[in-house]
């Protein structure tokens, strides 16, 4: 069972490596999403209540910190010059050429102004973010990165 840890503590320690660098991209940066640390904690402490993390060794300790690390640098998300940066255990990065449409949403808050963005991609899959900014300047920035030949629907909430 030590091999295994073994082997998923090296996955996961090249995912953080590879998380941390396309957070380290970004630039245009969405709204922080706090789920993804609620979800690693709440797996955490389901796995310490069935005694699957209570064998305290070096692998076990190096899994538990990376994987908390991960849901951490998972939480942030945004634009770089290349990609779409996304909050995700399976899928971090999405190409701008494979994104079809994109929807806008403004959502009325009191404190900040909020963005919601639809990204739809080709294969059908829609990935959202948030921006604290106005919906002028997300549509500008986004302009700059996608291009023109991609859709920008806007939609406002009642």
């Amino acid at each position: 069972m030590t091999l295994f840890y073994i082997v998923i503590c090296i996955y996961l320690v090249g995912y953080l490596f590879y998380s941390w660098y396309w957070q380290a991209m970004i630039d245009y940066r969405a709204r922080f999403r706090i789920s993804s640390v609620i979800w690693a904690l709440i797996f955490l402490s389901l796995g310490f209540s069935l005694d699957y993390f209570n064998d305290p060794n070096l692998v076990m300790n190096v899994f538990i910190a990376a994987f908390l690390v991960i849901s951490i640098v998972d939480g942030f998300s945004g634009l770089t010059k290349k990609r779409l940066v996304i909050s995700g255990y399976f899928k971090r990065t999405i190409k701008y050429s494979d994104v079809a449409h994109i929807t806008l949403i403004q959502v009325p808050t009191t404190n900040k102004p909020t963005v919601m963005a639809i990204f739809q991609t080709n294969r059908r899959q829609a990935y959202y973010l948030r921006f604290s900014r106005q919906i002028s300047d997300v549509i500008m920035t986004l302009r700059k990165y996608v291009g023109s030949n991609v859709g920008i629907e806007v939609r406002q909430i009642m």
